[in-house]
């Protein structure tokens, strides 16, 4: 591993994606309460283009072949000697 390099599983990016999910969600629903052409709307455009941004980066990194399926992969399976 380089050193600026992280290491993240497939279990922390989907959790990453359904945090920001939610934070889309909610930032959509305060937008429909903002008056249109207020500064909170256009801010809150900006957010939600972001936000979209950033879940579209997620999901092809997710869809990569490379990226590890699961955090077991980095494990090593060990087994029971056989039985005499």
């Amino acid at each position: 591993m380089q050193p600026n390099e992280i290491s993240v599983t497939r279990f922390e990016v989907e959790d990453i994606a359904r945090y920001l999910r939610a934070t889309l969600n909610q930032a959509n629903r305060i937008r429909s309460n903002a008056p249109a052409g207020s500064y909170l709307d256009s801010v809150l455009s900006r957010t939600i283009e972001g936000l979209e941004l950033e879940l579209a980066q997620l999901r092809f990194l997710l869809a990569d072949p490379e990226f590890p399926s699961t955090a077991k992969s980095d494990q090593r399976v060990t087994r029971m000697r056989r039985a005499n």
